[in-house]
């Protein structure tokens, strides 16, 4: 009864611990470019958590391209 009992406690904990922790992917880029113009600019950037677009702009043109943009919610 005992060991029972230890692993409903060991279950409901893990399940605490872990409920609020789910990994989101990034958005694709064709979610990001809202108005399809083939780029993400730094206004349609703004929508994706934690994109660094000045960092992600590697050509400094103001705008990412899908290249820009895979490479920088890679990591």
């Amino acid at each position: 009864m005992e060991i029972i009992m230890k692993k409903q406690l060991l279950a409901a904990v893990l399940t605490a611990a872990f409920s609020g922790f789910v990994f989101a992917a990034p958005p694709v880029f064709s979610d990001v470019d809202t108005n399809a113009d083939g780029m993400i600019s730094a206004e349609e950037a703004k929508a994706v958590e934690g994109l660094d677009f000045s960092a992600a702009d590697t050509d400094a043109n103001g705008s990412l391209n899908e290249d820009e943009y895979l490479a920088a919610i890679a990591g």
